[in-house]
Order: structure tokens, then C-alpha cells, then sequence
């Protein structure tokens, strides 16, 4: 069987869908400027918690 020649028509994937806004900035900058430790920071940035043996080694 002989190998077709013409192009294929390829549909393009739909365009992303934007990124959803969890709260506003200055709702964001509140949080941080509250927040006392490394792990807060961490949480505010959703991150996990930093874990060690004595617990986070940093304090704001």
C-alpha cells in the first residue's frame, strides 16, 4: 500500500485556561509580613513544612 502524500490536518489544543487567583496581593503581603517563622512563610507559599530534629532553625 503506497504511503499517502498529503498533509494531515492536526486541530490545535484548546489555549490554557488562566490561572485562577487564590486572594488579592495585599491579602498575600499581609500574610507574609504575619507570618513569624520558616514554616509560616512556607505555608503562606504553599510549600510543605520544613522539618528537622529541632524543629525550624529560622525565626522572622
Amino acid at each position: 500500500m503506497a504511503k499517502d502524500t498529503t498533509a494531515r490536518k492536526i486541530t490545535p489544543p484548546p489555549p490554557p485556561k488562566p490561572a485562577g487567583r487564590r486572594g488579592s496581593t495585599e491579602d498575600l503581603v499581609e500574610r507574609l509580613l504575619n507570618a513569624r517563622n520558616s514554616n509560616e512563610i512556607a505555608a503562606v507559599a504553599g510549600l510543605p513544612p520544613i522539618i528537622g530534629l529541632s524543629g525550624p532553625k529560622i525565626a522572622y
